[in-house]
């Protein structure tokens, strides 16, 4: 074959051996995928599993594992994981746990319900089932955060972990909401480790100017936040507002404002839920405002508290609707550091009448199963 294949003319020989090399390659490429590609079912965290506060159940119980369709992660890294839980009516959620301590947010729901665990707090009774119902892990202890002054949403809930439980929504709406879980729980640990943590904080910060008001910032977002596009947190102070994640839905920032550091001029478009796994002293916060007299200024925030089990002083939330531009300068010498999940929209009791056509993806999850 070989004395055949030397007997071609040089330029067919050449095309032979040119199609057969793409060939080859694409071949390459195709097993490469295979290889680097992990099928949903058998993939883990690239962090660490690091249960908080003796949390007693295997890795085979967490949320993300046991279920990973009702609990979508969309962000992670060493510090937390930011998940995206999807219960729509009669689904036949798996038993499943959370071994960190956690906040959610959501802009969906009822006031709190009585009682404990997740129905709280997602304002929707539940029909919730815990592996070991005496445990001081089935779902007691939760924070509640109100919405802030005047609005109905967002709302925020704090919990420690949660063992292996099956929450069942026999209701005619889906539960759905944002849970922010903390892998390393800093509280009073910042003060003497966030170098270690953060070394990134460290770093020179690149000088960013105050904008100046005026038409040349060009027009405002809309009439609920009057304020040019540039006023937005991630534009106008890059330095203390890291864009984690986003969708259509919602934003993920991570917050950071450096000991002796003032933030640029700067403002936040949408209604808020703030997770802080370590609390900062309000005396070594300075909160200056571009208008003083402005509506927008954080009035009427609602606020949850840390979790009343096993001595917790974090996490804790506070909810906040959009905010006129302001400037944050930090006295102390620990740095301000949280969480911040934005709702670019709403979603409130319209979920019951648009949940098909915001998430067509929950009409299919009962195939998943």
């Amino acid at each position: 074959m070989m004395e055949r294949f030397a007997r071609l003319p040089a330029v067919v020989v050449h095309i032979v051996q040119m199609q057969m090399r793409i060939a080859y390659s694409r071949l390459l490429v195709i097993c490469g995928f295979c290889c680097v590609i992990p099928l949903r079912s058998q993939s883990r965290s690239d962090f660490p599993r690091t249960p908080w506060g003796g949390y007693p159940y295997g890795a085979s119980y967490d949320a993300e594992i046991a279920d990973p369709d009702v609990h979508r992660v969309l962000f992670e890294n060493e510090h937390v994981m930011f998940l995206e839980v999807a219960n729509p009516p009669e689904l036949d959620v798996k038993m499943h746990g959370h071994p960190y301590p956690s906040v959610f947010a959501r802009d969906t729901g009822a006031g709190p319900t009585t009682g404990g665990g997740v129905g709280r707090a997602a304002g929707i009774p539940l029909d919730d089932t815990h592996l070991e119902a005496d445990s001081p892990f089935a779902g007691k202890g939760w924070g509640q955060g109100g919405p802030p002054a005047g609005l109905q949403f967002p709302r925020c809930t704090t919990a420690p972990p949660e063992g292996p439980h099956r929450p069942l929504n026999h209701n005619t709406v889906p539960v759905h909401f944002y849970r922010i879980e903390f892998r390393r729980l800093d509280a009073e640990g910042l003060r003497g480790h966030w170098k270690e943590w953060y070394p990134w904080m460290l770093k020179p910060t690149k000088a960013v100017r105050n904008l100046t008001p005026g038409p040349a910032l060009g027009p405002n977002v809309s009439e609920e936040w009057p304020y040019s596009r540039l006023y937005d947190s991630v534009l106008a102070a890059p330095d203390n507002y890291q864009l984690l994640y986003e969708d259509g839905h919602v934003r993920l920032l991570e917050v950071s404002v450096r000991p002796g550091e003032t933030t640029p001029m700067h403002g936040h478009p949408y209604a808020s839920v703030l997770a802080f796994d370590a609390v900062a002293d309000p005396r070594d916060i300075v909160d200056t405002k571009l208008d003083p007299n402005s509506p927008l200024n954080g009035q009427g925030a609602g606020h949850g508290p840390a979790p009343n089990m096993f001595n917790m002083t974090a996490p804790t939330c506070t909810t906040v609707g959009a905010m006129a531009p302001h400037s944050i300068r930090n006295k102390g010498d620990v740095p301000l550091h949280y969480y911040r999940i934005e709702f670019k929209r709403v979603d409130g009791e319209a979920l019951g009448s648009h949940w098909q056509e915001w998430y067509p993806w929950m009409k299919y999850m009962k195939n998943m199963r």
